[in-house]
């Protein structure tokens, strides 16, 4: 069994139909990339899958434990009170515990770094520019080393660096057999492009008028490439 798998899954508002008849399995270990242009119905999708949305027909099933989600926007102001380590162990705090045992500081740090925030660990996170508030979003994400990490448009506001970086860190998670990693990105020549560029493998799945074409991303010696299923 897939650490994700619908039957004949479909999402509807009213009497819009975002997503029919989509059947698809992630397997555990693997990446998944969900694209389409503004409005397709990515992050529709993606509501779903964290129980955020509840318009649905068919079957969803998600064997995860621990689900690491960055949404698309987050509402983050300047005056925003926590510093960005803080922030990032924020999911430590919890219950009547106000402190971070020696093990919690470590994957901190650890999250910290792989987003490249160690330099400015220190400062508020409603200073940072939006750049750093979304790595800020990730680490957060990756602190409990979740089974399923779930981006939704989570490159959006970084730079070149930064996004080839996320992708990367994405690709490391690829080594922990028991974890997947979905990512819901714009579905044109430049999120094809970083997903070659990292030499990511796995799946995707592309929206199209309501239907989810899949496909796999192929791995050459000269590069990557794409194939789709219809």
């Amino acid at each position: 069994m897939g650490i994700i798998e619908t039957k004949d899954f479909g999402i509807r508002y009213g009497e819009k139909v975002i997503l029919s008849a989509a059947n698809i399995t992630i397997p555990k270990g693997r990446f998944f990339a969900i694209l389409g242009e503004n409005g397709a119905g990515k992050t529709s999708f993606v509501k779903a899958l964290i129980g955020q949305n509840v318009q649905t027909v068919g079957t969803l099933s998600r064997q995860a434990k621990r689900i690491g989600f960055v949404p698309q926007f987050r509402d983050i102001t300047r005056d925003y009170p926590l510093r960005i380590s803080e922030f990032v162990g924020l999911n430590y705090n919890q219950g009547w515990r106000l402190w971070w045992q020696a093990d919690e500081k470590q994957a901190i740090q650890a999250a910290l770094a792989r987003m490249d925030l160690l330099g400015i660990a220190n400062q508020r996170l409603g200073l940072a520019s939006g750049g750093q508030k979304q790595r800020a979003f990730v680490a957060q994400a990756l602190v409990q080393k979740p089974d399923l990490l779930i981006l939704d448009e989570s490159t959006a506001s970084l730079d070149h660096e930064h996004k080839v970086q996320l992708l990367q860190t994405v690709k490391q998670l690829q080594k922990n057999p028991a974890a997947a990693s979905l990512w819901a990105a714009a579905g044109n020549f430049l999120s094809f492009f970083y997903l070659f560029r990292t030499g990511l493998s796995g799946s995707f799945g592309l929206f199209l008028l309501g239907r989810l074409c899949l496909g796999h991303l192929l791995q050459h010696h000269s590069g990557a490439g794409g194939q789709v299923q219809h």
